[in-house]
């Protein structure tokens, strides 16, 4: 078996951060609008129109199409399309360049969901069946997760390493025979906001501490952003930082047992042997940024954080969200101990998502474009500046924490994030 390449790529594989292109902007699920006018250039570059009907709905009238449609969240039977998808992107930047930038990132985002959704199904399957010699899952796994960095690279901007947008025709044969561990989507998957995230982290966390030399990131919500972060990380900090994953859930995750009677993380549910092997060498003695997409009671993090120390290392703890509508309704609710870094904005609640997904499931893109979650009142920031009040008001948290918060929302002021709906519940409770 070849040996894992999953950490960090030198800070030389990507040699500077090209931005990504501004005019293209993501919703609150990280989908984008597709005018009309680049359908047409797509279309016109020879890009099969059958692949966009089937993968990019109607969003309302004059031919605004949505960039994701019921097969990204079928990844599984969206697979044979692959090829095609790959071919599309070619297509697109030989014969029409910088002509569609919606549509490139569309199938872009679309190779980079069923490279990220098929790689986690070989993690959970390996995790829970370990490899025995001459099985081709170890090898599978690896170059899904090359592509999906791959596919990450060339959405945040970066002038990607030459390496695949899809993975061998035998490698999505063996993903179509894979069982389990396949799921409809991930909490964090919206590219704007992993690329705000990763910047942040690298300018206020990683920059002034070059003694963080990994990044451990919960799967599954967290995927996305870990294969972003080997890709834009190193380019950024012009130096290594390797990324590690781990299946630890508690919400998602409730039918795996991670802990022992003393409250010790088992490894063995969290990730096929090389990779606990590799995460056990990395960690001892070092410091690790420990990275969960969305953070309501803490425990994953607490559990992560619990991991690095087993195995001799030290963790700072960030969520990408926090669940601060808990404060509101939970009285002895408080992540302090939890996350050193948490992030002011709330977060997506689940029945929204749910919502919003069923949508595109159903292939009702005009009422996926017209839902009233799109329509939030007020602006991001606005939204993380109130959530800083509450932290200031609770007297939880330390200096040091309520110092990164602040750097957080003047950080925020450039990001062109939606702002985040309450549900229905939360709003008539208030």
């Amino acid at each position: 078996m070849t040996s894992p390449t999953l950490p960090g790529l030198s800070a030389t594989a990507w040699p500077g951060a090209a931005p990504a292109d501004t005019t293209v902007r993501t919703d609150l699920l990280g989908t984008v609008r597709i005018p009309a006018d680049q359908i047409r250039a797509a279309s016109l570059s020879g890009l099969n129109r059958r692949l966009l009907d089937d993968f990019f709905p109607t969003a309302a009238s004059g031919g605004v199409r949505l960039g994701r449609g019921a097969c990204y969240y079928r990844p599984r039977t969206a697979l044979p399309a692959a090829t095609a998808l790959a071919r599309a992107v070619a297509a697109l930047d030989e014969r029409a360049p910088g002509d569609a930038p919606a549509v490139r990132h569309a199938l872009l985002d679309n190779l980079h969901n069923l490279a990220a959704a098929g790689a986690y199904a070989l993690w959970h399957d390996l995790t829970d069946r370990p490899a025995p010699p001459g099985d081709p899952r170890p090898a599978a796994l690896e170059r899904l997760i090359a592509a999906a960095t791959t596919t990450a690279a060339h959405l945040h901007g970066l002038p990607a390493p030459g390496g695949p947008l899809t993975v061998p025709a035998g490698d999505l044969e063996l993903l179509s025979r894979t069982d389990g561990g396949w799921r409809t989507f991930r909490e964090l998957d919206n590219h704007t906001k992993i690329g705000n995230e990763l910047a942040f982290l690298a300018d206020h966390l990683l920059a002034s501490r070059p003694e963080i030399t990994s990044l451990l990131a919960p799967l599954y919500g967290s995927l996305s952003l870990a294969v972003a972060a080997r890709a834009v990380l190193p380019a950024r900090l012009g130096r290594p930082l390797d990324v590690h994953l781990v299946r630890i859930g508690f919400h998602d995750q409730a039918s795996v047992s991670y802990l022992d009677t003393t409250g010790a993380v088992l490894q063995r549910p969290t990730a096929p042997g090389p990779y606990r092997q590799q995460l056990a060498d990395a960690v001892a003695g070092s410091t690790v940024l420990v990275v969960d997409d969305n953070v309501g009671y803490g425990d994953t993090l607490r559990a992560a954080r619990r991991l690095v120390e087993q195995l001799g290392g030290r963790a700072v703890t960030r969520s990408v969200e926090s669940a601060w509508a808990l404060y509101h309704r939970a009285g002895r609710h408080d992540i302090a101990d939890a996350a050193d870094l948490p992030s002011l904005r709330p977060n997506l609640h689940h029945s929204i998502q749910t919502r919003l997904i069923g949508h595109l499931l159903r292939g009702d893109g005009r009422a996926y474009a017209g839902d009233p979650a799109h329509r939030a009142r007020g602006t991001l920031r606005q939204q993380m500046a109130d959530s800083f009040d509450l932290a200031v008001s609770t007297g939880t948290w330390s200096g040091g924490q309520l110092t990164a918060m602040r750097a957080e929302l003047a950080h925020a002021a450039a990001w062109t994030e939606p702002p985040i709906p309450r549900p229905a519940a939360l709003v008539a409770a208030a």
